[in-house]
């Protein structure tokens, strides 16, 4: 009798499993976040929402950011490659704040970039192309690296962990 109980206990679980789908491991083994278990998404860059060109913007950098004084807060001390999409607009971080380097996610509109004057730096390719994007924020040729990450020391920043 108890057998069959147990027997019939584990067909109702693996049945119940297969319903599911859930295949994660660990303590967030049954836990999503949309699409991804927790722990698993994916590589920001390559699921990036990248908008496409209007017929009325012309190739290359747009509009005048690229050429504010003043640099960002180093996020990284080695470029990150990208590869580029013809058609499509690219907005690369100049502050350093933001969560998914090199790429803007509208970081530099909160209250803990000190430095409000730098906006993102806009970018449309003519062709599919591969670039390799500045990380340390101290480039002249923004957004492409100029190996000034070579250069580039990272200062203490006074308010790490008062907003995270």
């Amino acid at each position: 009798m108890l057998s069959s109980n147990f027997a019939s206990l584990r067909q109702f679980s693996t049945s119940f499993a297969l319903q599911s789908q859930k295949t994660g491991f660990g303590p967030y083994r049954l836990v999503r976040k949309g699409n991804h278990f927790v722990g698993t998404e994916p590589n920001v860059l390559k699921y990036h929402l990248i908008q496409d060109k209007k017929p009325e913007q012309l190739y290359g950098l747009q509009g005048k950011n690229h050429l504010l004084p003043g640099t960002g807060k180093i996020h990284s001390k080695l470029p990150t490659r990208v590869m580029l999409k013809k058609d499509k607009v690219y907005a690369w971080c100049s502050c350093g704040y933001s969560g998914s380097q090199p790429l803007c996610d509208g970081s530099h509109n909160s209250n803990r970039v000190p430095n409000l004057n730098l906006k993102p730096v806009r970018f449309i390719p003519e062709e599919d192309m591969e670039v390799w994007f500045c990380n340390c924020k101290q480039t002249k040729n923004r957004p492409f690296c100029d190996g000034s990450h070579v250069e580039a020391t990272k200062p203490v920043d006074k308010q790490a962990g008062l907003f995270d």
